[in-house]
C-alpha cells in the first residue's frame, strides 16, 4: 500500500520482521489512551464478495493489534449509496471510509482518467509495477488534493465486456446499448466501438439487463457471477479492457480523528489487507469462471477476439483524453514499460 503512507520503496518491501515491529510499536503507543472508534464503511458490493471479505480483514487486525480500539463497520449491498454519492459523502466527512473503483474518481483525480485509459495494462504484474512507482506516488497526492485519504488498494482484476450476443469484432458492438461507470472514459470508449453508454448504478444492471434496457455491460469476472448478470448477458469476452483497481479512501475528517500511532497501524494492516486481497482475489476470479461456464456463459478468449480493430478504435481516446504533453509522454512511458 501507499496512500498518505510513505514511499513506493517501502510499499514494495514489505518485510514480514518490519511490519511486526512497526505494529508491536503502534500497539504499544496505542494501549488503551484512546476512545473506541469504529469507522464506517460503505460498499456497493454484497457482503460475500471479495473487497468486502478485504476491508472486514482489514477490520480484524486493527482490532486485534489495537486492543479493541480500532475496527471498521462496512454497509455493503449499496447501503449508503452508489459509489458517485459515497464519494460525495466521503469529500463533506458526513462518511468515514468507500470502497469505490478508482475509475470513478476519473473527473477529479487527473492520473486516475490515465489510468482508466483502455488497454493501458498488458499484465496485473505490469499494473501493480507503475503503482508502486513514480506514477503511484503522483496518483496519491492528487488523490489527496481532491479531498481524500487513500488507504490502500484492491486489485479488481481485469474488466472484460459481456453481452447478449457474441463480441468479437468491432462490428459487433454496433447497435447495442452497454452500461458504463459514470466515467466519461468509459462512455467515449463505447462510442468509439460502435455502441450506446448507459449509465445506470451498479445494483440496478441486472435488472437492466434482464428487462432489456441495456444488451450489456463491462466489469470483473467475479462481479459478473456475483451480481447476477450471467444470467442476462450470456456471452463473455475476455478483452481485459481495463486494469483499475478498487480503492478504500477515508475522508480526512475521520483520518484526522486518528493519533500518529494509530494511522501507522493502520499503513501496516493496510499493507497485509491489500495482499490478503490479491490472493483472495485469485481465487474468487477462478471459481467465477469455472461457475460461469457451468452455467451456461460462453466464454470468448482474448486469442478468440480481433483485438487489432477494437484496440486501434479506443487508443483514439488517449489523444482526447491527454491534452498535457507531459501526460501523453507518460502514457507512452507506460505503454511501452517491461
Amino acid at each position: 500500500m501507499a496512500g498518505v503512507f510513505g514511499s513506493s520503496v517501502a510499499t514494495c518491501s514489505r518485510h514480514s520482521t518490519l511490519r511486526s515491529y512497526v505494529a508491536m510499536l503502534a500497539l504499544i503507543a496505542c494501549g488503551n489512551a484512546y476512545s473506541a472508534i469504529t469507522f464506517i464503511a460503505a460498499d456497493v458490493q454484497k457482503p460475500e464478495h471479495p473487497v468486502v471479505k478485504s476491508v472486514e480483514h482489514l477490520s480484524q487486525l486493527l482490532s486485534t493489534r489495537s486492543a479493541g480500539e480500532l475496527s471498521i463497520q462496512v454497509k455493503a449491498n449499496g447501503e449508503l449509496g452508489t459509489e458517485p454519492e459515497v464519494l460525495d459523502k466521503l469529500r463533506k466527512g458526513t462518511l468515514d471510509m468507500g470502497r469505490v473503483s478508482l475509475g470513478v474518481l476519473a473527473d477529479t483525480v487527473p492520473s486516475a482518467k490515465l489510468m482508466s485509459l483502455p488497454y493501458l495494462f498488458r499484465s496485473r504484474d505490469h499494473l501493480w509495477s507503475i503503482l508502486r512507482g513514480d506514477f503511484g506516488e503522483r496518483l496519491e497526492a492528487e488523490v489527496q488534493k481532491s479531498g481524500l485519504v487513500l488507504v490502500m488498494y484492491l486489485d479488481s482484476g481485469t474488466r472484460n465486456f459481456y453481452s447478449k450476443k457474441p463480441l468479437r469484432t468491432r462490428s459487433d458492438f454496433k447497435g447495442l446499448k452497454f452500461r458504463v461507470q459514470p466515467s466519461p472514459v468509459y462512455k467515449d470508449l463505447i462510442t468509439e466501438l460502435g455502441g450506446s453508454p448507459a449509465v445506470i448504478p451498479y445494483d440496478k444492471v441486472a435488472d437492466a439487463l434482464k428487462d432489456g434496457e441495456v444488451d450489456g455491460a463491462e466489469n470483473n469476472i467475479v462481479s459478473y457471477v456475483s451480481a447476477d448478470h450471467y444470467k442476462y448477458a450470456k456471452f463473455l469476452s475476455l478483452d481485459e479492457h481495463s486494469m483499475v483497481p478498487d480503492v478504500l479512501l477515508m475522508s480526512k475528517k475521520a483520518w484526522a480523528r486518528l493519533k500518529p500511532a494509530q494511522q501507522e497501524l493502520l499503513k501496516v494492516a493496510s499493507l497485509e489487507s491489500e495482499d490478503f486481497m490479491a490472493k483472495l482475489w485469485q481465487e474468487k476470479e477462478h471459481e467465477a469462471l469455472v461457475f460461469a461456464k457451468k452455467n451456461g456463459v460462453t466464454v470468448i478468449s482474448k486469442s478468440q477476439l480481433a483485438m487489432t480493430g477494437i484496440e486501434s478504435a479506443a487508443t483514439k481516446l488517449y489523444t482526447r483524453y491527454v491534452q498535457d504533453t507531459k501526460d501523453l509522454d507518460t502514457v507512452l512511458q507506460i505503454v511501452s514499460s517491461k
